[in-house]
């Protein structure tokens, strides 16, 4: 039978070792990276209708 994990939880936290808590922010910052890279290469879908309908009501009027 496995332990309970939650009886660890008020347990104090142990240190990480710092090649790991490196390696895990530079994966942080490379996944933000990608996110921001693909947001500057999609398309807000919301803005471009909204965009048209605009430019759809100049038009008539």
């Amino acid at each position: 039978m496995r332990d309970n994990p939650f009886k660890y939880i008020d347990k104090p936290l142990k240190d990480v070792p710092e090649e790991l808590k490196s390696k895990v922010m530079k994966d942080i910052a490379t996944a933000k990276l990608l996110m921001e890279l693909a947001s500057l290469f999609s398309l807000n879908v919301g803005s471009v209708i909204e965009r048209t309908m605009k430019q759809r009501d100049n038009k008539q009027k």
